[in-house]
């Protein structure tokens, strides 16, 4: 019951945040234009990319040791910091790299950066980074639904902070990247408060219902917590988050990739303009991800279980049915209407982007599965599976995107994502399948035949 609560929760602070998203993008898109709009795009991208690349697993690696108590919160809270700060001068530094030479020329030929414009991306990678270390600290203290809370909370501030500025016809390209980190700093600064507070009360950690040690320990290589992790030196703690949280960070640039790459592609071949009116597409698609997406931290729970529990694999396989069926509930009707909608809210120029959408929309519905499967990899500690499935998303996308998009542009792309979110998805239900023994029947309708598989198939890479 608890796992329920905690799930209608997040999906109600994921309905939230999709729909503050969808309105921000319309308004930016609007306001901006195509070009615009596709630079907006781009260093989003950039600094996600920076936040994936620099957060070193970071947050991840200290849940394990953190809900074994083999270290006190203060201890583990004061090495995280050490490392976000110094991510802090790093990223500065790349913000200083940026405002000269011939990093300077690429940036503002193909992003459109004026020339200090990288100190204020750099902020709003900080506040990637600072949100993902802190909301794992949260997680090993029960904490499952304020992250999702938190991310709604940042959605509508930063929508109400987008409209000001259009409201008064001050929204340029450099005060949306502003208001963007602006709000992934507050984000972080929210996140860090609750979790300040919560070690300031001396609050123990609070029992999961499904063990998460056993999930996020897999995920992190699979050893032992050391007895003496805190009584070793704050680099040593840093040290050690680094060697257990890097596969983690492999799967979090993984899947970083498979949803961005396409545009760079597009901004290579076809320039910023067509990357904008392909961006409100992905856009669309991604919000759609947000919903299924609301299912993975409970599988984490859920499919950490013992594999002898017979209700475990039944958990995970309802959960991919409902995650396709969201998915096709907001998504067909998004079909029809997202021509006149575009039409209405983001201007004639944006008219591309709805057939953009509708070559998007098969990949999405069927990458649904992959995005639940996710948390339910996780739970199994088999968290190479979802970086193997985004590696190979991300061949398939470059191969199939150089041979379509100099010809097609944001078709070209559209469908070339659709085929490699395919190939993506069927690696992951494949994985799924020979996990459980379930047959694709039994994953899809709910007919629990199983399969006879090897006792230990699951233990297998």
């Amino acid at each position: 019951m608890k796992l329920i609560e905690a799930g209608s929760k997040i999906l109600f602070s994921r309905v939230g945040q999709v729909l503050a998203n969808a309105t921000l993008v319309m308004i930016v898109a609007n306001i901006l234009g195509p070009e615009g709009q596709g630079h907006y795009s781009l260093t989003m991208a950039l600094a996600m990319l920076m936040a994936s690349l620099l957060g070193g697993g970071m947050g991840l690696a200290a849940v394990p040791p953190l809900r074994q108590g083999k270290i006190r919160p203060t201890r583990m809270f004061a090495a995280q910091m050490i490392w976000v700060v110094g991510m802090v001068g790093v990223m500065f530094l790349l913000g200083w790299g940026s405002t000269f030479g011939y990093l300077r020329e690429v940036l503002g030929e193909h992003l459109g950066w004026s020339r200090h414009l990288g100190y204020v991306v750099a902020v709003a990678a900080v506040g990637i980074l600072g949100f993902e270390t802190f909301s794992y600290d949260l997680l090993a203290r029960g904490r499952l639904v304020v992250g999702a809370a938190v991310n709604g909370f940042r959605a509508v501030g930063h929508l109400g902070l987008i409209a000001v500025l259009a409201v008064t016809g001050s929204l340029t390209f450099d005060r949306t990247v502003g208001a963007l980190a602006l709000a992934q700093a507050c984000g972080m600064l929210m996140m860090l408060y609750i979790l300040v507070r919560e070690i300031r009360r001396g609050k123990t950690v609070v029992a999961a219902p499904v063990d998460t040690v056993a999930s996020v320990s897999a995920q992190a290589n699979v050893e032992e917590v050391p007895d003496d992790l805190n009584e070793r030196s704050l680099l040593a703690i840093i040290g050690y988050n680094l060697r257990r949280g890097w596969l983690g960070q492999i799967s979090a640039v993984a899947y970083f990739l498979l949803l961005r790459l396409d545009q760079g592609l597009l901004e290579h071949y076809r320039g910023a303009a067509e990357v904008g009116i392909y961006s409100i597409a992905v856009y669309l698609g991604e919000m759609l991800w947000l919903l299924p997406g609301a299912l993975t931290p409970l599988l984490v729970h859920s499919s950490a279980a013992h594999a002898s529990d017979p209700e475990r694999d039944r958990t995970a396989a309802k959960a991919v049915r409902l995650g396709i069926l969201v998915t096709l509930a907001v998504g067909v009707p998004l079909l029809f209407l997202v021509d006149p909608m575009l039409k209405i809210f983001a201007g004639g120029e944006y008219a591309s982007a709805g057939g953009a959408f509708k070559a998007l929309l098969p990949g999405i519905v069927i990458f649904a599965p992959g995005a639940v499967l996710a948390g339910d990899f996780i739970g199994r500690g088999k968290p190479h599976w979802n970086t193997q499935a985004s590696a190979l998303t991300v061949l398939v996308n470059i191969v199939v995107g150089v041979q379509l998009i100099p010809v097609h542009g944001a078709m070209g792309a559209a469908w070339s994502s659709t085929i490699a979110y395919a190939c993506g998805t069927f690696v992951m239900l494949a994985r799924f399948r020979r996990a459980t023994g379930m047959s694709l029947r039994g994953m899809i309708l709910g007919q629990h035949r199983r399969m006879i598989v090897p006792a230990d198939d699951e233990s297998s890479t």
